[in-house]
Parts: structure tokens; C-alpha cells; sequence
């Protein structure tokens, strides 16, 4: 017996050595793995401490009975460090999960060695090079391979046969190019594959068909194919969910989709498919959502359609479609979502549409629809979003409408409406922004307006009547109202003075009387006032020059009496000021901003004097009818001092042409000397300029020149911007050949602000011009946001940056007489120093706006490919909201990680790419978390939703097609400014 006891001791204290041996090689692995993933100077995997008694006991760390690593699941943290080679070394791992961890390099070939993984989870990091395809030779028990969203490159894997137990497969969301391999179509027991979000090309495999049991199939978006949909795809019959948006695809739908009895989702947007849709599409009984937007089809909502009773999403808009909607969609019982705008649909609305009590989003703008608005709409009292502007629809506003509390957007304008708006309309307490501009809406407003969302009020030319009701005052967060061209009588509401948000009033072509409230000045986020076509009566307050930062006074063509507040001229941002066609009298004002200003800006005015160009001289009184009367005896008439004149005059001129010629050849005479201007006390020399041109200096190359870095001797760090073409001072007669240096100098010269590159001063000769910067050490935002380190700008940087930014072209816009058009606002010209803080660079392609409001049309469009606003593309018209559009799209940038252009497939910019991408994650709210998170950096772990939801909603106002809908750079600054008090849970995790 002893003997026995003997035996079963020493078996079970070796066993217990050998258990105990294995677990602590795998705690020694743990602490090597995570000395490499945790990167240099980072914070993470706190509790991987060789103070704790069991690495069992590790957050993400599971073992089994024998101590034995067999999951890890490292994910959501900021690790920016790198996988080792050793993970291998954890033999009896089934189960590795690094999701969302910033782990960058190769991916070692090692992990072919776990023979025993089952799950294989790398998505969302920094992985790069060609998948090694020893990891899939190693793993025969291989469910799940995902490594969606990283950067590898290369071929797809080109099979899959020692992984015969594969279900899951996503590869997506990467830079894997070429074809997609037949060998893919042997993956029997595959359920998920995701190839999407690629470069990939060639024509889409049919035998991919003969998956059986593939649920879900994602193969679109930047990948760009040849051909079209597959008819054999028709086959799979298990399929649930295919989506093959945004690939290239042509041809027809084919009509063997309607075999898919599974399918739920069907994604054929944004593609070039043409012909009609198939009427075949009407047998897929489980189908709830449907789009197939964005491509080229033509003909008539098929009447099968009646069958699709699960439906609830319905996406048709940016086609050619024609003919009635058919009356049964308002008959489908699941219906939330219709969009169909901008095709040729004519006629009605089905009259019970909404009636299925669930509809949330009716968009049918820009077709040809006419008849009532159905009374059915909000029956289920989930209606958030009407949009029907653009068409013919005609008589009143449903009464119905005005109880429908959920609605957030409304927007009817460019119709035949008539009658009076309904009270409940304007009593909206979700509603950021209702317009019912151009239609025939007549009687008054509702006496009682409300709504602390609402930021947009849009009611111009209509033909209502009364008073401006006071309680607009309460509509907390407004920013613009525009009531003009309409019948409007009574004063001024003194109320609208609580509009602390407020920036664009426009109450012109009315008929208004009283004075103009003093205490509009409160508005202090005022940018644009126009009261013109009124009749309006007493003076114009001096306390309208608080408004410091208002562009446009607009009060012309009324009956304003008084003299013009000599405090305008401190008024640095306005730009545009029209008093013309009043009853103003005295002098005008000529410091400061009134040298901004030309006489039309007082034409109407007969009593005014002095001033610009040919309105009368005042005379000695300086005030009544008398000013346009010379005095008898005036200063200039002195014989003596127009013979002294005339001898100044002669000797500046002999002056101004030795000058000249000195500039032509040099300080010594000697011609193509080089020659500096300093706009600042410099401490080195034109020689110490000079000798910085060597290529070992160059930092960057561009169409304009080369920069170069600058090291002076006094310490000193400077760039060099070389542009070749006319130089000297002769420069300005040769502006079309001096490669942007006339419009840089004649800006930056200027302009002072911390938020615009600092120009030291020029170096020139005959033949080239050096401009002299500031140096920036962290480069430009563009290098620095898609290089490498992108990672690593975290969103208080980014959000940072971008108020930064929106601060120095605000300044352009709002603060310079007259105003400067950047025309090449990208995330290049936007340079970093070396704390981080945001100039903005480079202003080759600057223009001079004398009128804002005004736009300039241009010879030939200029600035940066996938940057440049629609109007001016098509038109050659710019104005500065060309560059709010430029400021959008570097936004975008900063919100996504991703370049404008080159990764969403031809002809498919960063905002289309947007739009496309938060329509589908975020139907019902495309600026909402939801929406945010699909598109946010997947290189950052987290999304904080109150710094990235407001910075997302500014890019997509900045980015409207339409340039009157964007904001203004001052208004950008204030919506950067005061960020929306984010709710307790602020983070999403991507």
C-alpha cells in the first residue's frame, strides 16, 4: 500500500512539475508579447505584471485546466507596438483576437506554427506587406480568418486548401489588388466573405456561385471590376446578405437574383448599371432592404414590387427613373425608408403614403411630382425627415404635419404651396431645419414659434403677411433666418436680440417700418445683415459696430435718416456695407474700413458729402443741404501750391525711375544680383539664403518650385520657397509668368495672424524668386495624417488642428480688405509646428475679392484635384465659399484618415465616398454616432463622440453641393468652438 501511495506521489508531483513548467513559459511568452506590442512610450496592458500570481489571471487571458494560454483577446487599446514572432511560442492557442490595438509591421509568419487556432482576429490595425502565406499552410482548424481594415498589399491569398474548416472569411478594408482567385470557390464550408474596400480588378469570378453555404458577401467599394453581376449568382442559396456597391459593375441586373429566397439585403449602389429593373426582384419575399442607387437605370418601379412586404428600406435616387410612384408603396406594412430623389418621376404621391404607421425618412426631391402632400405621412408619429423641394406639389400644408413631433428636417422649397403655414410647423422641438422658400405661402406666422434645435428657418419669397412674431426671439439655437421677399409689415422685434447664435438675417423686400433695433448689436455671432427694400426710419445705431464680426450691412433702399457712425471704420471684418437709396446726411466717414467701400455703397443719398471718388465735396458746415455747395475760398486753389505740387510731383516720378532701374540691375549696377526684402529684422544675410540651395537641403518638390530647409548661421531655421519666373521688382508687371510669387508676396505681405505662415521676407534676381518662411518641423497635416504616424494624431490633436486652421482662413475671409480666396486649402498647405499648431501655407493661387457676397470667374480652374467645389469646376465662378468647401474635404480628411482621392475608385471622391457610406451604416441620421463611426479612423481605437460628431457635422455642412447652404469660415469657428455638450458615454469603439 505504501508502495502504491509512493507511486501516485511522484506521478503526480512530476505531472505537476511538468504543468507548472508549461504554464510558466507561457507567462514568459505574455511578458515578451507584451514588451513588443505596447509601443515606445505607451501605456497598455497595465495588468500583465509579474507581481500577479497567474498570468491566467491577465486581462484578455484564458486558460485552460493545465495552466495553458488557449485565447488571447487584446483589443480596443492604443498599443502601437508590433506582434512577435514569439505569439508562436503559445502552442495550444485556439483563439487569437488583436482587434483595434494599432499594431503595426509584418505579420509574423510564425503564427503558421499554432496548429490549433481556430480564430485568427487582426482587423482594424496597421499590419502592411503581403499576407504570408506560410500563416495558412500551418492552420487545418481555421474558422475564422479576419483581418479587415489593414494595410496589406499584394495578391489576395491565392487558396485556401489546407483550411478546409474555413466559415469566416474577411479580408476586406485593405490594398490587396489583382483578381480574385477561382481557387476562393473551394472554400466549402464558407459562410462570410469579405473581399470589399480593396483594389481589386479584373472580372468577379462566377463560380463563386458554387459557395452553397456563404450567407454573406461583401465584394464592392474601391474595388474596381469589369463587367457585371454574375447571372450565376443566382444559385446561392443560402446567400442573406450581398453587396457589391460601389465596384464598377455594368450591364443589367440579372433577373436570377429573384432566386435568392434568403436574401434580406441587396447593395447595387453607385455602380454603372443600366437597363431596367427587373421585375423578377418583386419574388424575393425576405427582402427588407434595397438599394440601388447611383447608377444609370431606366423605366418604371416594377408592380411586383406590391410583393416586397418585409421592405423597409427603398434606395432609387440618382437615376433615370420615370413614370408614377406606384401606389402600393404606401400599401408595403414595413416601410421606413423611401429615397427616389432626383430622377423623372411625375405625378402624385400614392395618397395613403405613411399609412403603414412606420415610415421615418420620404426624400422626393428634384422630379417632377405635382398634387397634394398626403395627410398620411406622419400616421405613426415616426416621420423625421420630408423632403419634397424641387418639384410641383401644390395647395396647402396638411394640418396634420404640424403635429408630427418627431420630424427633424422639412424642406419644401421650390414648389407651388399655397396658403398658411400650420402653427405646429414651427413648433418643432426635434427640428434643426425647416424651408419653405419659393412657393406662394400667404397670411401671417403662427404667433407662437419654438424650438431649441432648429438652426435654420428658411421662408424667403413667399407671400406672407403681418408681423415678425416676437417669440422667434426664443429659438435659442438659430443661426440663420431668412424671411425676405415677402409681404411682412411691422417693426423689428427687439427679441430677435436674444439670438445669441445668430448669423445670417435677412428680412429684405418686405415691408418693414421702425427703427433698426439697437440691441440687434447683442447678436453678437451676426456675420450677414440684410434689411434692404424696406421701410425702415430713424438712424443707424452706433451700437451696430459691436458686431465685430459682421462681413455684410445690407440697408439700402429705405428711409434711414442721420449720419453714417463714424465707429464703422473699426469694424476690421466688414467687407460689404450698402446704405445706398436713404435719407443720410453729413460726411462721410473716410478711416479704416470706409477705404474698403465705393460710392455705390452710398449712391440714393444726396445729402451725404465727401467721401469717394465724385460725391460732392462738404462744405465748411459738414452737414445739410449745403454740402454739395463748394466755399468760396478752398485750400487747393492756392497758385503757390499748385506750382509746389507740380514740382513734388516731377521729383517723385524722376525718383520712382531710378529706382526702378537700380531694382532692374542690382544694388551695384551689376546685373542678376540677388537682392532681399525683409518684413521683419532678420539676422543673416542674402549670401547665408544662398548657400542653403543644395539638394541635400530639399524637402519638398512641387509644380510652383522647391522648398528647401535652411539652417543660418545664427541658429536660425528657415524655408526657402524657390519659384522660377520673373523676378526683381519688376515681378508685378510679369504676374502671369511668376508662378504664384506676385499673389504669395502681395498676401502674405500683408496679413498677420498665428494661424498663417509667417513670411520673413524675398530673395530675388531676374530670373527666380525665393521666398523666405518660417520653417515648420512637423511638416504639413497631409504628410503627417496619411504617412506613418497618422496613428498616432489622436482627436483632441485633430480637432485642435482643425480650429486652428479654420481660424487663419477665417481671417482671410473676414478680416482682410478686401477679402482673400486661398483657392488651394488642402491638407498639404496646412503646415505644422513644432507644437503641433496649424498655419495655413501657400499662396500661389491667392485672389483679391473686392465684393463679398460677389464671386470672380476665373480663366481656368486652379487648385488641387478632389478638393475643388462643384461651382467652381463647372463654372469657373469662385468665391470664399470655395474655399469653405476645400476646408470640408481636409475635415473629412482628419475625420477619416483617408486621402480625397485614389481609394474610393474612379471618378469617386472622399465625400461622395462619405455621403455613400454614412447613407447606408446611418439611414435615419447620417451626421448621427452611427454614421460617425463608419467612417471615423480605424487606426484609432476610439471615437469620442462629442469631438468627432460636431467636426463630422461642420465637414458635411462645409461639403453641401449647393454653395449657398455652406457656412461661412466665421461661422465654422464658432461651430468649432462651442462643441455640443457630449452625453455621459462619449465614445464609440471602432
Amino acid at each position: 500500500m505504501k508502495l502504491l501511495f509512493s507511486f501516485f506521489f511522484f506521478f503526480s508531483f512530476v505531472g505537476g512539475l511538468v504543468l507548472s513548467s508549461a504554464g510558466d513559459d507561457d507567462r514568459h511568452t505574455l511578458m515578451k508579447l507584451k514588451s513588443a506590442m505596447v509601443g515606445y512610450g505607451r501605456a497598455g496592458l497595465n495588468d500583465w505584471a509579474e507581481s500577479r500570481p497567474s498570468h491566467c489571471s491577465f486581462s484578455g487571458v484564458t486558460c485552460d485546466a493545465r495552466g495553458r494560454v488557449v485565447a488571447l483577446n487584446v483589443s480596443f487599446q492604443q498599443l502601437m507596438g508590433r506582434l512577435p514572432p514569439e505569439i508562436a511560442l503559445l502552442t495550444d492557442l485556439r483563439n487569437l483576437t488583436i482587434s483595434s490595438a494599432s499594431i503595426g509591421g509584418k505579420l509574423p509568419p510564425e503564427i503558421g506554427n499554432l496548429t490549433s487556432l481556430r480564430v485568427l482576429n487582426i482587423s482594424n490595425n496597421n499590419f502592411s506587406g503581403p499576407f504570408p502565406p506560410e500563416v495558412l499552410r500551418g492552420l487545418p482548424e481555421l474558422e475564422v480568418l479576419d483581418v479587415y481594415n489593414n494595410n496589406f498589399s499584394g495578391s489576395l491569398p491565392p487558396s485556401f486548401e489546407h483550411n478546409t474548416q474555413l466559415r469566416h472569411l474577411h479580408l476586406g478594408g485593405n490594398y490587396f489588388s489583382g483578381e480574385i482567385p477561382e481557387a476562393y470557390s473551394e472554400i466549402k464550408r464558407l459562410e462570410y466573405l469579405g473581399l470589399n474596400g480593396n483594389a481589386l480588378s479584373g472580372r468577379i469570378p462566377a463560380s463563386l456561385s458554387r459557395l452553397a453555404s456563404l450567407r454573406e458577401m461583401y465584394i464592392g467599394y474601391y474595388n474596381v471590376y469589369e463587367g457585371g453581376i454574375p447571372p450565376e449568382f443566382g444559385s446561392m442559396a443560402s446567400l442573406v446578405r450581398l453587396d457589391m456597391g460601389n465596384c464598377n459593375l455594368t450591364g443589367e441586373i440579372p433577373s436570377t437574383l429573384s432566386r435568392l429566397m434568403f436574401l434580406d439585403s441587396l447593395f447595387l449602389q453607385v455602380n454603372h448599371l443600366s437597363g431596367g429593373i427587373p421585375p423578377e426582384l418583386g419574388e424575393l419575399a425576405n427582402l427588407k432592404s434595397l438599394d440601388l442607387s447611383i447608377n444609370e437605370l431606366t423605366g418604371e418601379i416594377p408592380h411586383s414590387f406590391s410583393q416586397l412586404k418585409q421592405l423597409t428600406l427603398l434606395h432609387l435616387f440618382r437615376n433615370q427613373l420615370r413614370g408614377a410612384i406606384p401606389a402600393f408603396i404606401a400599401e408595403l406594412p414595413n416601410l421606413e425608408v423611401l429615397q427616389v430623389w432626383e430622377n423623372h418621376f411625375t405625378l402624385e404621391l400614392p395618397a395613403r403614403l405613411g399609412s403603414n404607421r412606420k415610415l421615418k425618412k420620404l426624400d422626393v426631391a428634384t422630379n417632377r411630382l405635382t398634387g397634394l402632400i398626403p395627410r398620411t405621412l406622419c400616421d405613426g408619429g415616426k416621420l423625421e425627415t420630408l423632403i419634397l423641394m424641387e418639384n410641383g406639389f401644390f395647395g396647402p400644408i396638411p394640418e396634420e404635419l404640424g403635429a408630427c413631433k418627431s420630424l427633424t428636417r422639412v424642406r419644401l422649397g421650390k414648389n407651388f404651396f399655397n396658403g398658411t403655414i400650420p402653427a405646429g410647423l414651427l413648433d418643432l422641438p426635434a427640428a434643426d431645419m425647416l424651408e419653405f422658400s419659393d412657393n406662394y405661402f400667404t397670411g401671417p406666422l403662427p404667433h407662437h414659434v419654438a424650438g431649441n434645435s432648429l438652426g435654420m428657418l428658411l421662408l424667403s419669397d413667399n407671400m406672407i403677411s403681418g408681423a415678425i412674431p416676437s417669440s422667434i426671439g426664443c429659438l435659442a439655437g438659430l443661426q440663420t433666418l431668412s424671411l425676405d421677399n415677402n409681404m411682412l409689415s411691422g417693426e423689428i422685434p427687439s427679441e430677435l436680440g436674444l439670438l445669441k447664435n445668430l448669423s445670417n438675417l435677412n428680412l429684405s423686400g418686405n415691408k418693414i417700418t421702425g427703427p433698426l433695433p439697437a440691441n440687434l448689436s447683442r447678436c453678437t455671432s451676426l456675420v450677414s445683415i440684410d434689411l434692404s427694400r424696406n421701410n425702415l426710419t430713424g438712424g443707424i445705431p452706433a451700437e451696430i459696430t459691436n458686431l465685430q464680426n459682421l462681413n455684410t450691412l445690407n440697408l439700402s433702399h429705405n428711409q434711414l435718416e442721420g449720419g453714417i457712425p463714424q465707429q464703422i471704420e473699426q469694424m476690421q471684418s466688414l467687407t460689404l456695407l450698402d446704405v445706398s437709396y436713404n435719407n443720410l446726411t453729413g460726411r462721410i466717414p473716410m478711416g479704416g474700413q470706409f477705404f474698403v467701400f465705393n460710392e455705390s455703397s452710398y449712391a440714393g443719398n444726396p445729402n451725404l458729402c465727401g467721401g469717394p471718388l465724385h460725391l460732392a465735396p462738404c462744405s465748411w458746415s459738414n452737414t445739410g443741404p449745403s454740402a454739395a455747395n463748394p466755399a468760396p475760398s478752398h485750400p487747393f486753389n492756392s497758385p503757390k501750391l499748385l506750382i509746389t505740387l507740380g514740382i513734388l510731383v516731377a521729383t517723385v516720378a524722376v525718383v520712382a525711375a531710378g529706382v526702378a532701374v537700380r531694382a532692374c540691375w542690382g544694388e551695384s549696377g551689376e546685373p542678376n544680383k540677388w537682392r532681399m526684402t525683409a518684413f521683419r529684422r532678420l539676422d543673416f544675410t542674402v549670401d547665408d539664403v544662398i548657400e542653403c540651395l543644395k539638394e541635400d537641403n530639399v524637402i519638398g518638390k512641387g509644380e510652383a518650385g522647391t522648398v528647401y530647409r535652411g539652417s543660418m548661421p545664427s541658429g536660425t531655421e528657415v524655408a526657402i520657397k524657390r519659384l522660377v519666373g520673373m523676378g526683381g521688382a519688376v515681378a508685378d508687371h510679369y504676374a502671369h509668368h511668376d508662378r504664384g510669387f506676385t499673389a504669395e508676396i502681395r498676401t502674405l505681405g500683408k496679413i498677420r495672424h498665428r494661424n498663417i505662415v509667417r513670411l520673413l521676407g524675398f530673395v530675388s534676381n531676374k530670373d527666380a524668386n525665393l521666398l523666405l518662411y518660417e520653417y515648420m518641423p512637423n511638416g504639413s497635416l497631409g504628410e503627417l495624417l496619411h504617412g506613418s504616424k497618422g496613428a498616432h494624431l489622436e482627436w483632441v490633436a485633430r480637432y485642435r488642428i482643425a480650429e486652428e486652421a479654420a481660424r487663419g482662413l477665417c481671417y482671410l475671409h473676414h478680416d482682410c480688405s478686401p477679402l482673400i480666396i486661398h483657392r488651394d486649402i488642402k491638407s498639404n498647405n496646412i503646415l505644422l509646428d513644432s507644437s503641433f499648431e496649424a498655419h495655413v501655407a501657400d499662396f500661389g493661387l491667392a485672389k483679391f475679392l473686392q465684393d463679398c457676397g460677389a464671386s470672380e470667374c476665373m480663366s481656368s480652374i486652379a487648385g488641387s484635384y478632389g478638393y475643388i467645389a462643384p461651382e467652381y469646376a463647372y463654372t469657373l465662378r469662385v468665391d470664399e465659399k470655395s474655399d469653405v468647401y476645400s476646408f470640408g474635404v481636409v475635415l473629412l480628411e482628419l475625420i477619416t484618415g483617408r486621402r480625397p482621392v485614389g481609394e474610393f475608385g474612379d471618378g469617386v471622391d472622399i465625400v461622395q465616398w462619405v455621403r455613400k457610406t454614412t447613407s447606408e451604416a446611418a439611414p435615419e441620421d447620417p451626421v448621427g454616432p452611427s454614421a460617425v463611426a463608419a467612417v471615423a479612423d480605424a487606426r484609432l481605437a476610439s471615437c469620442p463622440m462629442g469631438k468627432a460628431g460636431n467636426l463630422f457635422r461642420v465637414a458635411m455642412l462645409c461639403v453641401e453641393e449647393d454653395s449657398a447652404a455652406r457656412p461661412t469660415m466665421r461661422e465654422v469657428v464658432h461651430m468649432l468652438a462651442n462643441q455640443p455638450t457630449p452625453p455621459p458615454s462619449d465614445f464609440l469603439y471602432l
